[in-house]
């Protein structure tokens, strides 16, 4: 970051609070910046990443006395909320502004009695309802997901068009139905060259290539970020017409589009979505500068299973962060914090429920010597300040970890790490037996599976049930060898027919994907850095500096997937993972520097066409590396 800020006068990073965290860790005192700015504020009141935002905000200011921050959160009832934990003599304003950029309407459409194929549709006005007309269905819908395509396909036929899933299988099932109500037509380049990176990158049957060819797509977390990116930018430009979305779309991706369909929205697993994720989500309709208006379809509103409370109204709705909200359950975390002190975490019927919030408190009370003067404690009742503030002063007899390490690692417990400090000092056998192996080496994966039980036995219970801790270990170290999603997938293939277990393609696919964004690059950076950490401060106390890898930490190796310099070194130059390994396939060497790569593929580029690299991941390539003219130089697959 030092080098970026010498070379630029002005930089923008745009992170998540996890990789913020990495951001600052990787840089330490380096971590200057001048201005932040946090959107979807409100999402510092979510049950487990609000705490890991809250603490992200509190570290930059921390760490830059002069900071300027602004938060933005559509439909706030209490901005001023988000500004009670600014310094003493910052200055602060809160601005709140009821204007919409486009008129949305709130259309709601019921099935006529007794004909299933006609379906009528209603504005809601404030208290009445406007009846706008019928809309015929080629067939009568008789499930949910059919209900879901149907409407879609008849209302949204100009394009432009949003569906709302429950969760990745039923988005795909949704886009595959609408795919065959719509007129087929010839598929433009850019469809076909989409089509085909899915099927490279991901697998040949991948359920989103032949969607893609007839401008439908799906959408979810899961997916890799470079296959997300282009179908986001084909449904903007309105190559792709129909886009079928899980609730990602109201984690910070900004796609608008013309109409919104939904039923029954849900957010995580069986929970209805609240009113404010509701018209968030809703926001999305309407397209500023654009369309002058955005329609919002909802299905079966009088459907109390569908609908709990009713489609909601639209409002201001409060902000609450979610620290204050455990805190707020008076003597409960502080009995946590008790028991998490002499107990086992394997007798904890759900240590999640409490883990983040206690951890954070800790590290504050570790870090200030008491909570009772931090800006939290003026929020809450000072009895439960005063029995968290004796519960914490205990705790913090028992540790050796010092505040600097707690912060480094938000969500990670000071007590967790100070137990696992405990087995390291405790171990008999040789010390580099602790060490993680290189990733390459022939005893990784066995290392990796020790070093996954020792997390779950003292740091937190992170990677269970414990018979798949194997799987886990393998994800890991294929993730870190650099693998591509597509080969990793074709090993769980292999792994399930060599062993006669049997799977369903589009299962196996999702699972894969899902195990890599969730256990590969969340747990296993989060709770394999502490990890690292503590051994480091062991090895330093034992005389064993030695053994400490000074290069490219463990947290950021598993955030990006690579383990080798060159892998790195085109990841640093702006390439997605996607396109780092399909072009780190074809480098031999595994040290390259940046300059090095560039100067590889300036050798290589007339090579390209014959390597059988996808056009997108060509393009990305030579926008990023060989910028002076040779952008958008690959050619077509079509």
């Amino acid at each position: 970051m030092t080098k970026r800020r010498k070379a630029v006068p002005r930089a923008i990073f745009v992170l998540t609070q996890e990789r913020m965290h990495l951001l600052a860790n990787a840089v330490g005192g380096a971590f200057k910046v001048d201005l932040l700015v946090v959107d979807e504020a409100h999402k510092i009141g979510d049950n487990q990443r609000g705490v890991v935002l809250q603490d992200a905000i509190e570290r930059a200011s921390r760490s830059n006395p002069t900071l300027k921050l602004v938060f933005i959160s559509p439909a706030t009832q209490n901005p001023q909320e988000l500004l009670a934990d600014a310094p003493e003599g910052a200055h602060t304003a809160s601005f709140e502004s009821d204007v919409p950029t486009v008129l949305q309407n709130l259309i709601v459409t019921e099935q006529v009695p007794r004909k299933p194929k006609l379906w009528k549709l209603s504005a809601r006005q404030h208290a009445s309802m406007l009846p706008l007309g019928v809309v015929q269905l080629g067939s009568s819908p008789g499930s949910l997901k059919k209900k879901l395509a149907f409407i879609a396909a008849a209302a949204g036929e100009r394009g432009g068009t949003l569906v709302y899933a429950n969760g990745a299988a039923d988005s795909e099932d949704i886009a595959d139905l609408i795919s065959q109500l719509i007129p087929e037509v010839p598929s433009a380049p850019e469809l076909l060259e989409l089509a085909d990176l899915a099927r490279k990158g991901v697998h040949p049957h991948y359920r989103l290539a032949p969607l893609i060819e007839r401008g439908v797509a799906f959408h979810y977390g899961n997916m890799p970020s470079l296959v997300r990116s282009e179908v986001e930018r084909l449904f903007r430009s309105g190559k792709i017409r129909f886009l079928v979305c899980t609730s990602t779309l109201i984690e910070g991706v900004n796609l608008s589009c013309r109409t919104i369909v939904l039923r029954g929205p849900r957010k995580g697993i069986g929970h209805p979505m609240e009113a404010h994720d509701f018209w968030n989500r809703a926001g999305r309709a309407g397209r500023w500068g654009d369309e002058f208006q955005g329609n919002i379809i909802c299905i079966d509103p009088q459907n109390a299973q569908a609908w709990p409370d009713g489609v909601p109204e639209r409002a201001r709705f409060p902000i609450k962060r979610g620290s204050d909200a455990v805190i707020e359950q008076g003597d409960s975390l502080a009995d946590y914090l008790d028991r998490r002190a002499t107990t086992d975490l394997a007798d904890f019927e759900d240590p999640n429920q409490f883990e983040q919030v206690a951890s954070y408190l800790l590290a504050t009370f570790l870090r200030q010597g008491s909570i009772a003067q931090s800006s939290l404690a003026k929020r809450h009742n000072p009895a439960t300040i005063e029995r968290l503030e004796a519960s914490l002063a205990n705790i913090a007899t028992q540790i050796a970890i010092g505040p600097d390490i707690a912060a480094r690692h938000p969500g990670v417990s000071a007590l967790g790490m100070q137990r696992l400090l405990d087995a390291f000092r405790n171990y008999k056998g040789d010390v580099e037996n602790l060490l993680p192996a290189a990733v390459d080496s022939q005893d990784s994966y066995d290392r990796f599976v020790t070093i996954t039980c020792r997390i779950n036995q003292y740091l937190f219970p992170a990677f269970t049930p414990d018979k798949i801790i194997p799987l886990h270990a393998l994800i890991v170290v294929q993730w870190l060898k650099g693998f591509s999603l597509s080969r990793m997938i074709e090993r769980n293939i292999d792994y399930h027919r060599r062993t006669g277990r049997s799977f369903k393609l589009p299962v196996l696919i999702r699972s894969t994907m899902e195990m890599v964004e969730q256990i590969a690059r969340f747990r296993a950076p989060k709770y394999l850095s502490a990890y690292v950490d503590v051994l480091n401060m062991h090895l330093v106390a034992l005389g064993r500096e030695d053994l400490i890898d000074g290069d490219v930490d463990i947290g950021t190796q598993l955030e990006f997937g690579v383990s080798s310099r060159t892998l790195l070194s085109l990841i640093e130059l702006g390439l997605s993972r996607v396109s780092a390994v399909a072009l780190y396939e074809k480098i031999a060497r595994d040290d390259l520097n940046k300059e090095d790569c560039i100067s590889w593929v300036r050798e290589h580029d007339a090579q390209f066409e014959g390597m059988d690299i996808s056009a997108i991941i060509l393009r990305e390539i030579r926008a990023k590396l060989l910028p002076e003219g040779n952008a958008g130089a690959a050619t077509s697959t079509s």
